[in-house]
């Protein structure tokens, strides 16, 4: 019985790219699109990135990030995040 948990990808507003994936109880389950900020392996600094748990957000992440949607806020959170610099 007890508390089920997933596994869910996040992906990188800055590079696009899957980042780390968190395990949730599902009791715990946040919003679609959910935004935290991680470590991203590729670009090597802390950025928010966007947790996607279906295949569908995964296509409309990919979709948004080739539009350009997240490009000001993932710089904004870098720069934060650098105390401005």
């Amino acid at each position: 019985m007890g508390n089920k948990i997933e596994t869910h990808d996040f992906y990188c507003m800055l590079c696009g790219k899957k980042g780390i994936p968190i395990t949730r109880k599902r009791s715990l389950l946040k919003e679609p699109f959910h935004k935290k900020k991680l470590y991203c392996l590729n670009c090597k600094t802390e950025v928010n990135h966007i947790e996607c748990k279906t295949s569908t957000e995964v296509k409309e992440f990919k979709k948004n990030f080739n539009e350009g949607v997240y490009k000001e806020e993932a710089l904004s959170s870098v720069i934060h995040r650098q105390g401005g610099k």
